[in-house]
């Protein structure tokens, strides 16, 4: 699964901004607005996941360097594509049978809740780090820039030489590109059940994992 959205995959699929704790509105003066935090950075990242919103995905993660950028932006197209698979399957076979292909969606925005709203911040200066009492996942660390907290790229994993940045580039493309072809398949009407949907996508990502064995032989060995 992709770094990114492996991170984010239990919290993927969290509710709309507007759910979670709106300010009381005084009746004779505006509302204003909740100052920025670790803790709404992540449900912003969250709900951009879930609909596949690409701008503010890049916009939330910190990339400093083009490696990062690179892998920010094949993820953020990744969501955008299985935000995409979720509407049609919902279009097409309804909530319930949509979740043989998409998951749980129900499930997976109750626990993107709790871990989120049940974690532990610590913040020193323009840093963040957040502790799930679940333990999953973390410490995790946000930085703030700007006045907006942002999740580094740097804090989710070893940087990646050249020639494993190019086959997980490679890697996730192919990915991509077979949810988007499912996805059309399903608009077609050319998969008239949930059961075939999730099917084809299986058989696709396997046949295009089996396909490309040449391309991982050819990176060289670790000393």
């Amino acid at each position: 699964m992709p770094l990114l959205i492996r991170i984010f995959a239990t919290a993927l699929l969290a509710g709309p901004l507007w759910a979670f704790g709106q300010a009381t509105r005084a009746t004779t003066a505006p509302a204003v607005a909740d100052p920025p935090s670790p803790k709404a950075a992540l449900r912003e990242l969250n709900v951009a996941m879930r609909d596949g919103d690409v701008a503010t995905i890049q916009r939330m993660f910190l990339a400093t360097t083009p490696a990062e950028r690179k892998m920010v932006a094949a993820d953020a197209q990744m969501a955008a594509a299985l935000a995409d698979l979720r509407r049609a399957a919902v279009a097409a076979y309804g909530d319930a049978p949509a979740k043989t292909v998409t998951g749980d969606t129900v499930a997976g925005a109750a626990e993107s809740l709790v871990r989120i709203d049940t974690a532990e911040v610590t913040i020193n200066g323009d840093t963040a780090t957040i502790n799930y009492r679940d333990e999953r996942d973390g410490p995790f660390v946000l930085k703030k820039v700007d006045g907006e907290w942002k999740v580094p790229v740097s804090e989710l994993g070893k940087p990646l030489d050249p020639v494993a940045l190019k086959q997980r580039l490679a890697d996730l493309a192919v990915q991509t590109s077979v949810v988007r072809d499912v996805t059309k398949l399903i608009r077609d009407n050319k998969l008239p059940t949930a059961e075939q949907a999730r099917e084809a996508w299986q058989n696709r990502i396997l046949q295009a994992a089996t396909s490309q064995p040449a391309n991982r032989a050819e990176r060289p060995a670790r000393e």
